[in-house]
């Protein structure tokens, strides 16, 4: 029993992980991949779709986060700050390898108040109800990923990761009102091609 409670790992939360990455401790860097490299693997995954690309991003997101956590100060989840540092790693991956889109006109004037946020079901709830929930779930994804870029990207960051307008803009690189322009376009898209299976289910 000692000997159990002796080599008990404690997990560290991300306050106390925030400040020991600022104090330069190159093991709470282990530790941040340990609790969170999955996820930062799945956010550069879901805007590369390469795995070897994916694996680079997690690798630039790491260097990225231990020479800017000076620079967190906060006003956000950590999480939410490393996601946006693994976003804009991956779009700087996508550049380099010039499978990115840069200029899109604008929809000038264009309004997606009527759309809704795109939500990929939960496949982890109860089984009893959720085989038609991972099936839409199934279909939002194939739908998402059928969507040419830079509107794939834009509607991951907003309605997958839930980053902001400004935050968005800030890592594409473009203007605020591009940024709406191409969810605009994306949910438009995204509502086109889920119709029919939508349909089916009523």
């Amino acid at each position: 029993m000692l000997a159990s409670v002796a080599t008990e790992v404690v997990q560290p939360d991300d306050a106390e992980l925030v400040q020991r990455l600022k104090s330069r401790d190159k093991r709470a860097m282990e530790d941040l991949l340990q609790l969170h490299g999955s996820k930062l693997y799945g956010v550069a995954m879901q805007i590369t779709r390469n795995e070897t690309d994916a694996q680079e991003v997690v690798q630039d997101a790491l260097i990225n986060i231990w020479n800017k956590i000076e620079y967190f100060e906060g006003r956000s989840a950590f999480t939410s700050w490393m996601y946006r540092v693994t976003a804009n790693a991956a779009l700087m991956k996508l550049r380099k390898n010039k499978k990115f889109a840069h200029d899109v006109p604008l929809d000038v004037g264009s309004d997606d108040r009527d759309l809704p946020q795109i939500q990929v079901p939960d496949t982890k709830a109860a089984p009893d109800r959720d085989l038609t929930r991972a099936e839409l779930g199934d279909q939002v994804r194939a739908a998402i990923d059928g969507l040419e870029e830079p509107y794939r990207t834009t509607v991951l960051l907003a309605d997958v990761e839930e980053m902001s307008m400004d935050e968005i803009a800030a890592a594409m690189e473009v203007t605020v009102p591009a940024v709406k322009s191409r969810l605009h376009r994306a949910r438009l898209a995204l509502r086109k091609a889920l119709m029919p299976y939508l349909k089916d289910k009523v």
